[in-house]
């Protein structure tokens, strides 16, 4: 399933709903993509550059000696900064992971503002668009990464609990999507990560059918 993201410029959104494995898959993928080709790794959460720095020195050669992964941190203007993304010079293949999409919202937020969501959702859908368009260009995978969120339940639904787990960004990145995988570590000895298809429309049909799943060990 992983080496089939990069088969096609497709966007994916990764759905952790347990934050604290996020930083050992994201360098589990991170390693499976640039054993094969480019990958450009947006970290606006600045978990993956602290944990990258920490490696032992073999390790960290042995993702950054071959030159295909270069990690971009974000500057003070958000905006400035995707376009500075946009006009990078790429290699045709691989993928651009964004990480992550909450991180991203935060700092487009006007927190002092009542509409402050809103415009930071209608920003994050501007700089989403900018990715997709390049990385098109560069036939890349774009990768979400966006850890889900509670928000209470419509009071029409039926069920015992009175929360659900959303995506941030909601219909905006379902719509910008091509497929959702849902990331949940599952009760193993040793402990492994399950990765299913949980919504897949369009072209991406054929390469990701609904509730293909892949266990990744860490």
């Amino acid at each position: 399933m992983i080496a089939s993201l990069t088969t096609a410029a497709q966007t994916v959104t990764l759905a952790f709903d347990d934050p604290r494995i996020k930083p050992a898959v994201c360098m589990e993928l991170v390693k499976m993509f640039v054993s094969r080709d480019e990958l450009i790794y947006v970290d606006f959460d600045l978990q993956f550059s602290s944990l990258l720095q920490n490696l032992d020195s073999a390790s960290y050669e042995g993702l950054t000696k071959s030159g295909k992964l270069k990690v971009l941190q974000p500057s003070e203007d958000i905006l400035d900064f995707a376009e500075g993304i946009a006009g990078q010079e790429m290699q045709s293949g691989g993928a651009l992971i964004l990480d992550s999409l909450n991180s991203l919202q935060s700092l487009l937020t006007d927190e002092a503002s009542n509409r402050g969501s809103k415009i930071a959702n209608q920003k994050t859908a501007l700089i989403v668009t900018v990715l997709q368009k390049v990385c098109r260009f560069y036939s890349k995978s774009l990768v979400i990464v966006n850890v889900t969120r509670s928000r209470p339940k419509n009071s029409n639904e039926e069920s015992s609990s009175f929360w659900e787990k959303k995506l941030v960004g909601g219909r905006m990145i379902k719509f910008k999507s091509d497929v959702i995988l849902s990331v949940k570590q599952i009760l193993s000895a040793p402990p492994e990560i399950e990765i299913k298809v949980q919504e897949s429309h369009g072209e991406s049909l054929s390469i990701l059918p609904k509730d293909q799943r892949f266990l990744l060990r860490l």
